[in-house]
């Protein structure tokens, strides 16, 4: 019992301290994409025609060094801006899988052959995504604090913009209003039911299930990954190590492969909170095409691009494009780490609130004496 309390406790905490930064800083910028992406170029840039706003939307994520906990308020602030269902869903996707630091990490533990399939494969997975997903994705219809639906805000707010009505501290304060006490309770209640299944399921996984399953290269070994890579949280550079340890331990190159896409684009929390926002549809095709696409990948690596894979590194080029890696990583400092986590927790207890206090009954309000029927 000691030891299952452990796992929960220690990866509870994990996913709360090395994501709450991340999440905190989208909420920030997701408030700023609420409130100026409508009158910006940028709308324009990622509802382009054609494939330009589905490889626009890609190439965008490909350079944010965000994990897939602290996309989701970016994701959904530009669905509820305006921004088509595929692109949104293309750049949730391409953001947590292509991180700059995790290809330089990854040249240098595992490899150029793993690398250049971690790259294509996760260039093609969100493109192929996020075209489902505007296709036969079912668009949740959003609406504002207010009541006043996106298309009417959006309008509203570039109209405003035109005649110079609102001043920008006033648009600045409308942003992190929005962010943090309308879009923050909300993604961080659902992050941490996400939080709290992702314990429960690090608790209860026998110790030796990687022995058991990962350590063949049959589509078990390969299914067993990608559903425990889309149940846990795993950063968006840390899983970089563990993935060379798996292949210095024997694991099949495919294993890597599909743990690079399923573990850093897919967990509970953010599977959770896209439910709950954006609509059962679109998530299903969303974890269906990463899951489905990762696993094909790892299938057509261990049978015909790398069967004879074997790890060998030079440790001291590996050394270098680490620290390289490190570098294009930023670096949070312990106390901002600090803040963000108690900020994160506040809005959790927050959203666990108006959630709850949704659910409960509401007390009729007694009617006045005006409102009595007189004889």
């Amino acid at each position: 019992m000691n030891s299952m309390w452990q796992a929960f406790s220690t990866t509870v905490w994990q996913v709360m301290w090395e994501s709450a930064f991340w999440v905190v800083v989208s909420l920030f910028a997701g408030g700023l994409i609420h409130e100026f992406l409508p009158a910006s170029r940028l709308r324009q840039f990622l509802n382009g025609r054609g494939q330009r706003a589905m490889l626009s939307s890609i190439g965008l994520g490909a350079c944010l060094p965000i994990c897939s906990c602290g996309v989701i308020p970016l994701a959904i602030s530009l669905y509820r801006s305006g921004v088509r269902l595929g692109p949104v869903m293309a750049f949730a996707a391409a953001t947590p899988i292509i991180n700059p630091a995790a290809v330089i990490l990854s040249l240098a533990l595992l490899g150029p052959q793993i690398t250049l399939v971690y790259v294509v494969m996760g260039l093609i997975l969100p493109w192929f995504m996020g075209s489902l997903s505007e296709r036969f994705g079912a668009p949740v219809a959003q609406a504002t604090p207010s009541g006043i639906s996106v298309v009417e805000a959006n309008s509203e707010s570039a109209t405003a913009t035109s005649h110079g009505t609102r001043h920008l501290g006033q648009r600045l304060r409308n942003a992190m209003q929005w962010g943090f006490f309308s879009l923050g309770p909300t993604i961080a209640f659902y992050m941490g039911v996400g939080v709290i299944l992702a314990g429960l399921l690090a608790a209860l996984l026998p110790e030796n299930w990687i022995d058991a399953y990962l350590r063949e290269s049959s589509m078990i070994a390969l299914l067993a990954a990608a559903v425990l890579g889309a149940s846990i949280y795993v950063c968006a550079v840390a899983h970089i190590p563990f993935v060379a340890a798996l292949l210095a331990s024997g694991v099949a190159p495919g294993i890597a492969i599909v743990y690079l896409a399923a573990g850093t684009a897919t967990n509970l929390p953010e599977l959770i909170a896209l439910y709950k926002t954006i609509g059962r549809r679109t998530v299903i095709i969303y974890t269906l095409t990463l899951i489905v696409g990762s696993v094909l990948a790892g299938m057509l690596v261990n049978a015909w691009l790398l069967p004879g894979f074997a790890p060998a590194l030079d440790p001291v080029r590996s050394l270098d494009l680490a620290t390289l890696g490190e570098r294009l990583q930023p670096t949070v400092s312990t106390s901002v780490s600090a803040l963000s986590l108690l900020l994160l927790v506040l809005l959790v207890v927050w959203g666990t609130y108006l959630k709850v206090r949704g659910w409960l009954p509401q007390r009729a309000v007694p009617a006045s004496s005006g409102d009595c029927c007189h004889h």
